[in-house]
């Protein structure tokens, strides 16, 4: 039998792609679903699948990020990108994916992709892997300082101080050790300009700075929260992160 996974950083696309292949190719499993980089590694490692459906821009690793890790290994997997983006079909077809779906899927689109799927091999992502190894990383420019209103005045606040960025309706949260202020950018466009290294996703609405973690709390449930340093309250972690505190 034929495996997969698919890691797309918005939980209800992968579940609907993994659908939408259930009623396209019933032979393929679909072994495990993934929503960061980061994850996809994990579980790429754990099941070995035979294709991996790959978001591009994913939170940590990007979607090529991920293959070029991959690229080369024994069990490296048939890849196929997805974007929401057409520009990145162009990288898709540079770096010699197997395929790329452009969000949102139809199934028309998706019965191409299977098609082409049933009809290459493993030795048909020998060229993609090559292509990757020589592909450098594109240089990333982070976010260093913020400015935040506060009633008439702003507030300059640099990113380093940082403890915890969240969701509160219209506005994100920027919460330091001292105060707490404001910024109208949304969670989801600021990730794309913070250092994946130094900043985790950890719920659909919260961003913590990874050394600020104190201690990790899993409850009879399986449920996680966090304690951060110079944070009072804790921090849950949904169930699409909790793969990123699998090793602790």
């Amino acid at each position: 039998m034929t495996t997969a996974i698919i890691c797309d950083d918005e939980p209800r696309l992968a579940e609907s792609l993994r659908d939408q292949l259930k009623a396209a190719w019933p032979e393929l499993e679909v072994v495990a679903l993934g929503h960061s980089g980061g994850e996809a590694l994990s579980l790429i490692a754990e099941h070995a699948p035979d294709i991996a459906f790959l978001d591009i821009r994913m939170p940590g690793l990007t979607g090529l990020d991920v293959a070029r890790q991959v690229a080369g290994g024994e069990s490296a997997p048939r890849i196929v990108f997805i974007t929401a983006y057409d520009q990145h079909a162009i990288e898709a077809f540079e770096a010699r994916a197997v395929d790329y779906l452009l969000k949102p899927m139809r199934a028309e689109r998706l019965a191409e992709t299977v098609a082409r799927l049933q009809n290459s091999t493993t030795s048909d992502a020998k060229p993609l892997l090559e292509a990757l190894k020589r592909l450098q990383p594109a240089e990333r420019k982070t976010l260093r300082w913020l400015n935040c209103g506060q009633g008439n005045d702003i507030d300059v606040i640099a990113v380093s101080e940082v403890l915890l960025f969240q969701s509160r309706d219209k506005y994100t949260a920027v919460i330091t050790a001292e105060k707490e202020r404001y910024i109208r950018t949304p969670l989801k466009e600021l990730i794309d300009q913070l250092d994946p290294d130094e900043f985790w996703q950890v719920h659909r609405g919260s961003v913590i700075r990874a050394a600020a973690i104190e201690r990790v709390t899993k409850d009879e449930a399986g449920r996680m929260t966090l304690t951060l340093a110079g944070y009072r309250d804790s921090v849950q972690v949904s169930g699409t992160f909790t793969g990123r505190f699998r090793q602790m």
